[in-house]
């Protein structure tokens, strides 16, 4: 198979060479191709050799292994008769092979195709023709088959170059159709930036709706832990804590460390471990809540307990 454009029969356009029609009675197959596969062909420039079209017999082989006869035929095999042999069948098709000059100067064009879903039937008659430059239409024939090629996948004749270059393509697809700037699928490698903060910006352009709204949660979390980070408060992970006696060993533990704390601040140290309505009876009862002042809608321990920490 080579690259080449349709013959334009030379002279110019006239009355008598406009629209006559130069009609071919052979048969035509319509292949249908991979997009990938069907822009570098056109691409190529005129005479490069595109590829080599295989048809590969099929029929029955014998491996030349005896079988094993019934009793009632020993006999014979005895006598001098030939030994039965097993039989595989190797099916009919037909391959498309990419020629090795153009597929090298393709990263992601796989190599091994195979033309399968072969019919007679075509939706109605089907005539392709082209349009030459004096105006006249020539008829190649009648399109007799219809067929569509696919990558040859799964098959032990395949190489690894092009089962390589096979999974970049559906890389290079993937990266086409997700990625973008609203979609948390993002290309990778060593320079990209990775984490959920990263996924966290990218979501929140999705703007309201449900997806917004899980965005935007999810910001609150990392901005939270991000928060604590700069409280100089560790990450604590562990069951909830329900027992009244369990907050009040807790919060005297968080006392210990700073004078001064804010309900959500008490529960983000904790990991998310204390209830707040509990904290809260808790705090009323050792802690005093401060409304006004340096310290606003913050809690300090109470007196009588600052000596216990």
């Amino acid at each position: 198979m080579t690259s080449q454009s349709p013959t334009k029969a030379p002279g110019a356009v006239s009355g008598s060479t406009y629209g006559a029609i130069h009609a071919s009675t052979s048969e035509q197959w319509m292949i249908r191709l991979p997009n990938r596969l069907a822009s570098a062909w056109e691409d190529a420039p005129e005479g490069t050799v595109l590829g080599t079209l295989t048809f590969t017999k099929g029929g029955s082989i014998s491996n030349g292994s005896a079988a094993a006869a019934p009793p009632a035929k020993r006999a014979k095999m005895s006598g001098g008769s030939n030994p039965p042999t097993s039989t595989s069948k190797v099916p009919s098709k037909i391959s498309i092979t990419i020629d090795p000059t153009l597929a090298d100067t393709q990263s992601d064009l796989p190599v091994n195709y195979t033309l399968e879903a072969m019919s007679k039937k075509t939706p109605g008659a089907l005539h392709p023709f082209t349009r030459s430059a004096d105006g006249g239409v020539a008829i190649h024939g009648k399109i007799t088959r219809t067929a569509s090629a696919q990558v040859a996948t799964g098959n032990s004749n395949i190489s690894g170059t092009s089962d390589g270059k096979y999974r970049t393509l559906l890389r290079n697809r993937l990266l086409d159709t997700t990625v973008n700037s609203k979609r948390f699928v993002q290309p990778g490698g060593d320079s990209a930036q990775s984490g959920p903060l990263k996924a966290a910006t990218a979501a929140a352009s999705l703007g309201s709706g449900f997806g917004g709204s899980v965005a935007h949660f999810g910001k609150l979390i990392l901005n939270a832990k991000e928060r604590a980070k700069g409280l100089g408060i560790p990450e604590v992970t562990g069951p909830a804590i329900t027992t009244k006696e369990g907050v009040r060993s807790t919060l005297f533990e968080f006392f210990s460390k700073r004078s001064f704390w804010a309900v959500k601040d008490l529960r983000l140290a904790s990991g998310g471990r204390l209830e707040e309505r509990q904290t809260r009876e808790v705090l009323r009862d050792i802690a005093d809540y401060h409304r006004a002042g340096e310290h606003k809608n913050m809690w300090s321990l109470k007196d009588e307990y600052k000596s216990a920490v």
